[in-house]
């Protein structure tokens, strides 16, 4: 089997976002994790190490990728099989159930937001509404405008190159996002500072509605 492909950014953020991530996890403690956007599966080689308690799904839009997690993890037995998910998509046209819908604990995607359309974005909150349990916290990670502005100049260029790239693409605002995640059932709760003018966003699942709550019961009953 070749090596596994390996994210030059994964390997240098993986360690801080860990660091971040013991503010609110504990090393035992016996969280089950859902992960968006996972790539390669080095976050999740690297954090599950620490967080050997914790029960790891990881997804990706990729199917190529795949085969790389499964490396990066082999190693790891609480790290599920990779899945693929498009996240744009309900949850009721996934291809699979996830294991502890309505009951996760945490959700994590990292570095999605701004290199993927909006509808991404939206779709990663309306779902992670239905997968998290009611007190669950969702972690985006990535770099942000603030109330229209971004800053500094290198994440000014960042953005514009990647509106050349695809004009889809581009910093979301977490004022923005704020909005978002609260017609979602969540609420940010606080925005960690993090090296190379990157932010680690933190959103609290809030006690869901009961036609909400109704349709993810049902959903997880059919698993």
């Amino acid at each position: 089997m070749s090596a596994p492909r390996s994210n030059p950014s994964a390997l240098r953020n993986s360690g801080p976002i860990l660091e971040a991530l013991k503010q609110f996890l504990g090393q035992a403690d016996k969280v089950k994790v859902f992960e968006v956007a996972s790539g390669t599966g080095e976050h999740a080689k690297y954090i599950c190490n620490y967080f050997a308690a914790a029960s790891w799904e990881p997804t990706e839009y990729d199917e190529s990728l795949l085969v790389d997690i499964k490396v990066h993890c082999k190693s790891l037995k609480n790290v599920k099989a990779p899945k693929v998910v498009d996240i744009r998509k309900s949850i009721t046209e996934w291809s699979f159930v996830p294991t502890h819908l309505g009951k996760y604990d945490v959700g994590l995607c990292i570095n999605m937001m701004h290199i993927s359309p909006m509808e991404c974005t939206l779709g990663l909150f309306s779902n992670m509404s239905k997968l998290l349990a009611t007190g669950g916290l969702l972690f985006t990670y990535g770099p942000y405008a603030i109330d229209g502005v971004i800053s500094p100049q290198s994440n000014v260029d960042f953005h514009n190159s990647l509106i050349e790239q695809n004009p889809k693409w581009g910093l979301r605002d977490i004022v923005t996002l704020k909005e978002i995640s609260e017609t979602s059932g969540m609420r940010l709760e606080m925005v960690v500072d993090m090296p190379s003018n990157n932010k680690l966003l933190v959103f609290k699942r809030l006690p869901p509605d009961s036609d909400t709550d109704r349709s993810v019961q049902e959903l997880a009953a059919k698993n």
